[in-house]
């Protein structure tokens, strides 16, 4: 496993890098030369990894995964998408992800099918031949089927995340002028995608006030991919059946959630809420 840290702060390019994308922005007068010095890197480095697997003799014995665990900072534009790193809006965690096996995928070929990174566990277990491990429940499923093209789909209907916290510093086009994201469950089933906010839910009515106490936003990103028709209230069917999906899930997984209050918050030891943002479970 390799974590590359190239496109991450602190940015550091190699200086010969550096120098070639300062040139292309002087003649272009545009562009963040650093940015994508750090980018040229990160390709130049994939392709020294899949040198070595050549050199080796293992590249068709191996299956390499490109991928990233959140989506791109500020620095990138995501748009059409909403959001970007942090946020569970698509534009934090849609991702690159690309496989590449000599022999077994097909090179160029696309799936649509909506995945997550706790498929990876599962998909190297299967690809090297290796049983789950008695008595252990996984969180994702193998792809190894997709990959080789002996399926279309999975077997599972619903992805899920589960952030029962805070992150500061908000998104583009964000739900929210201080946080990136507060307490929130969301789940991708099928072209419907629900966002569940804890504070909203546990304070201003839950299920009996869904058309106005804004606990829920609904997408259908088939239609919608960058999340800006929510249709929480036109579409209550759907609405209420993805809900009632969501608690059975938090309750079979007993997910933690957030309190009503935090029973150990000191106003005096903590910054003040005027610098890190008021949250509605200390009103």
């Amino acid at each position: 496993m390799i974590s590359h840290h190239a496109v991450h702060g602190a940015l550091e390019a190699r200086p010969e890098s550096l120098q070639r994308f300062k040139q292309k922005a002087e003649r272009a007068s545009q562009g963040d030369a650093l940015y994508a010095a750090c980018v040229y890197d990160l390709d130049d480095a994939v392709g020294v990894v899949i040198q070595a697997l050549r050199d080796l003799g293992i590249e068709d014995d191996t299956l390499v995964i490109f991928t990233s665990d959140n989506g791109s900072t500020p620095r990138s534009s995501q748009e059409p998408l909403r959001g970007n790193k942090g946020c569970y809006y698509e534009g934090g965690i849609r991702e690159p992800w690309i496989a590449y096996w000599p022999g077994k995928i097909q090179p160029g070929s696309r799936v649509s099918v909506p995945v997550i990174n706790l498929d990876l566990y599962p998909t190297f277990l299967a690809a090297a031949g290796v049983k789950i491990p008695e008595g252990k429940v996984l969180d994702g499923v193998s792809l190894l089927s997709i990959f080789t093209g002996k399926s279309e789909g999975l077997s599972r209907e619903t992805i899920f995340w589960h952030f029962p916290g805070y992150l500061d510093d908000p998104v583009p086009r964000g739900r929210d002028p201080v946080f990136r994201t507060r307490p929130v469950t969301v789940m991708r089933s099928g072209n419907w995608k629900l966002h569940f906010y804890h504070e909203e839910w546990q304070l201003d009515g839950g299920r009996a006030s869904l058309s106005t106490n804004n606990a829920v936003e609904l997408y259908d990103l088939d239609r919608d991919p960058g999340e800006r028709d929510d249709l929480a209230v036109s579409r209550p069917e759907v609405r209420d059946r993805l809900v009632g999906s969501m608690l059975a899930w938090i309750d079979s997984t007993d997910a933690k959630l957030p309190t009503e209050r935090n029973p150990t918050y000191d106003p005096h030891t903590k910054p003040s809420r005027e610098k890190r943002g008021k949250t509605r479970l200390d009103e």
